[in-house]
Order: structure tokens, then C-alpha cells, then sequence
């Protein structure tokens, strides 16, 4: 059996991938093929969650088994069996960004199609991290001798010192203790 998912992404009205998918396809395998065809980074971490017809949440696929079975065992065939037709495809888990893929129905298989595919597109592939400006981490202080505020502070103590060497340039150092010049050395 082939199904076709329809693909996008809640943050964009313009991006939609059409995808044939046959049904012994593991999530795994998918997951392998969507990087590949949106230019993602493939050593993340991903999650597919599967939503029924209503919306409520029923299940978790991951790298490893969540109780729900792991991606590389459970096929789309076993998921819409489950009454599953959507699953959220979680590709920036830091962020809770996903790919939104709904069944739409079944398609015909083709000899001449390698499968999974992609039948139609829209819009460019998102960013797989992305920086939300509203929410980046402070700019951290200067080193203390490179922040500005501090060097002044700086140049304060570097005078107290020179102060103190005043009375040092009078005293000689003999090797063995510091005198001062006009005192004769016994």
C-alpha cells in the first residue's frame, strides 16, 4: 500500500511537500529521507508523535523505544492501523519546531517510482535551528580587564603603584638586600 502525506510546518503558510510513502517504510527510513531532502544535519536527535483523526495525542516514536515502539521498528502501515493520521515529525526538539505530515489518503503504487517521493513542493526548506532573538542569552560581561568600566578602575591602581616605586628608584640592590643610595653600605 502507498500513502500520501501531506507536509508542513505551523510557522510557515507557504512551505508544503506532497510525500508517497509504501507502508512497510519504517519512521526511520522516512526520517533518513526527509533530511536528505530538506537539507537537515542528520546526527540530531528527532521524535515523530502520532495524533489521531480528533488531534489527541497517542503516541512517541524515537531513536530508541519511548513505549511506543522506535522508529526503526514501526512502519506507516502499523501507524495509520493505529487510527494515526498525523504525526508531528520534531526536527528542532530545543525549539518545538515540527514538520506537520496528515495522510491524505491512499495513492497507487507506480513500478516506475522509487519510494518514498516527492510529488509536489512549495516553498524553501526551513532552517533546521533557528535563533529566536526575543529569547538568546544575555551578552556576557567583559573580562574585567577588558571592560570598559573597569578601566578606569584599572588605571587608578597602576597610579598607586607607580607612587609606590617612587621610593623604590632610590634603593639599590646589591644582590643581597635593597638600600638606599644616599645610606653607605657598611
Amino acid at each position: 500500500m502507498v500513502y500520501q502525506f501531506r507536509a508542513t510546518i505551523p510557522e510557515s503558510k507557504i512551505f508544503f511537500r506532497v510525500y508517497e510513502i509504501k507502508g512497510e517504510m519504517t519512521l526511520f527510513k522516512f526520517n533518513s529521507f526527509i533530511v536528505d531532502d530538506l537539507g537537515f544535519s542528520p546526527d540530531q536527535m528527532v521524535l515523530y508523535e502520532g495524533y489521531d483523526e480528533a488531534g489527541t495525542f497517542c503516541s512517541e516514536y524515537g531513536l530508541i523505544d519511548l513505549g511506543d515502539g522506535a522508529m526503526d521498528t514501526v512502519t506507516f502501515d502499523s501507524v495509520v492501523q493505529r487510527g494515526e493520521t498525523e504525526l508531528h515529525y520534531l526536527f528542532d526538539l530545543r525549539n518545538d519546531r515540527y514538520i506537520r505530515l496528515v495522510l491524505e489518503g491512499e495513492a497507487p503504487f507506480s513500478p516506475l517510482r522509487v519510494y518514498p517521493c516527492l510529488i509536489d513542493e512549495k516553498g524553501q526548506n526551513p532552517d533546521q535551528f533557528r535563533v529566536r532573538y526575543e529569547e538568546a542569552p544575555p551578552v556576557p560581561k567583559l573580562h574585567p580587564f577588558r571592560d570598559s568600566s573597569a578601566i578606569g578602575d584599572l588605571d587608578d591602581d597602576l597610579d598607586d603603584e607607580d607612587e609606590d616605586d617612587e621610593d623604590a628608584d632610590d634603593k639599590i640592590f646589591d644582590g643581597e638586600e635593597l638600600y638606599d643610595e644616599d645610606e653607605d653600605k657598611d
